[in-house]
């Protein structure tokens, strides 16, 4: 992928080949369906990488808005804010909001935690605070209680609401009918697409550009994973053979641990955007037949190398059920010399000359090699720089393993039936008119659960 990112599945098929011959060229056969499907844009995933009218959109706006503000506060939940949060952590760092470098702060709120909520509202200039509101559908309950609470605030500091940016479906729902009731601006996000796959539409670049990161630049990384896996064959294609043997180890073997350590804090927002994406594409309870198939391996997202300082342990002597993965950055922007000091001390002296990059990949590559031995099967990923075009390809290429994976699965990536129960039974409790009809039959089931307690106290 023209060194944006370098995958290693040695150590993931060192058996060889995964599966028997004839299920292989099988596998093979999928993945040029998948590959076919691809080109005719028939997968949703496509199209915010192809949509230039809707990027250069993006950019026209985050142009109108940029400098007008100092605070951006983005309000969503899930996909709506996971893929923002990655790329302000990986090209602003986690340190943005100490030190944001002439870009506005930003402040991303996909809870309704009052703790949060309350210590913005008691915090912020509402009179200077852009506000961005993300929901798919316009009534995901938790960002819809959040916006309520800031809307009102933005009002009463007499706030310019005109220059609210609404993220959203097309069609007629309630936001859609409070952006033209409030004259502000309206972005749309393709129907077809799941929030989870959202990152590249302008779910992710509008807020991304209010930063200073170059959207043009993220998608051109995308595109440039779109294009390696419609144009090489399955035998030299990355998406197919990482696909291939994490399906090989996941599905048909013993293991059901997805474990995914990122050796970098910049890549700990990544961690969460990949667990939403594989869970709630692969966790299915239905085939496309209609059988009962349970699929889904867990993932678990850590940051190298701290917590090797907790879970190291387990990895290595715990049970052998894991398929782990390393994501690294191969190059950094600033490598950190150590110093050279108290040589007298062996503890100490042997640093000097070395980075902290250098010390970051050494400890990468040493647990790598421990677990291992251990007798996990891993993989690697290294990203070539911190750089947009690396992490764009970075998103686009788990989308793309993600998507073929349910296809070697048989079960539908774009859905998740398996979060609407809890959904329909917060917009009943909560007293949403069109459920009033549930009422009775939930709150019966409420008591019910509530028999079911056996709690005890402290203090």
């Amino acid at each position: 992928m023209t060194d944006l990112l370098t995958i290693d599945i040695g150590r993931l098929t060192a058996g060889g080949s995964p599966g028997p011959t004839a299920s292989r060229d099988a596998r093979r056969d999928r993945f040029r369906r998948f590959q076919e499907s691809l080109a005719r844009d028939e997968l949703p995933i496509s199209g915010p990488v192809q949509d230039l009218d809707t990027a250069a959109a993006v950019r026209g706006l985050a142009a109108k808005l940029r400098g007008r503000y100092d605070q951006v506060l983005v309000v969503g939940i899930g996909g709506s804010t996971l893929g923002f949060r990655a790329i302000s952590n990986f090209l602003r760092g986690p340190l943005h909001n100490v030190f944001p470098g002439g870009h506005p702060r930003v402040f991303v709120v996909d809870n309704v935690d009052p703790a949060v909520t309350q210590a913005l509202v008691s915090s912020l200039d509402f009179g200077k605070v852009l506000l961005i509101y993300i929901s798919k559908s316009g009534s995901t309950p938790e960002p819809a209680a959040n916006f309520l609470v800031f809307f009102d605030r933005l009002v009463a500091a007499g706030a310019a609401v005109e220059d609210t940016v609404v993220v959203c479906d097309p069609g007629d729902n309630g936001i859609n009918r409070i952006a033209a009731t409030i004259g502000c601006h309206l972005l749309h996000i393709p129907p077809a697409l799941p929030g989870r796959y959202s990152v590249l539409s302008s779910v992710g670049l509008l807020p991304a550009e209010l930063v200073g990161v170059d959207s043009g630049e993220l998608l051109r990384g995308a595109r440039v994973a779109h294009d390696a896996a419609l144009e090489t064959e399955p035998e030299s294609n990355p998406c197919f053979l990482l696909t291939d043997a994490l399906h090989h180890h996941l599905s048909t073997g013993s293991r059901n641990v997805h474990f995914h350590f990122s050796y970098s804090n910049l890549l700990a927002e990544f961690n969460l955007w990949f667990i939403q994406l594989w869970s709630e594409s692969l966790g299915k309870l239905n085939d496309l037949a209609g059988r009962q198939v349970r699929t889904g391996a867990m993932p678990v997202g850590a940051v190298g190398a701290t917590d090797q300082h907790s879970v190291l342990q387990l990895l290595k002597e715990g049970p052998l059920d894991k398929v782990i993965g390393f994501v690294k950055i191969a190059e950094f922007p600033e490598p950190v010399a150590v110093p050279k000091a108290f040589p007298e001390l062996d503890e100490y002296a042997y640093f000097g000359g070395h980075t902290l990059a250098e010390q970051l990949a050494i400890e990468q590559l040493s647990t790598e090699i421990s677990v291992v031995r251990a007798g996990h099967p891993c993989y690697s990923i290294a990203l070539r720089d911190v750089s947009p075009a690396a992490l764009g390809c970075l998103f686009y290429f788990w989308e793309l393993v993600v998507v073929f994976y349910a296809a070697l699965e048989n079960i539908n990536p774009f859905d998740q039936p398996g979060v609407e129960e809890g959904k329909k039974m917060t917009y009943t409790l909560m007293g949403r008119r069109e459920y009033a009809a549930h009422q009775e039959t939930e709150r019966a089931a409420l008591a019910e659960y509530a028999r079911s307690s056996q709690a005890t106290t402290l203090g």
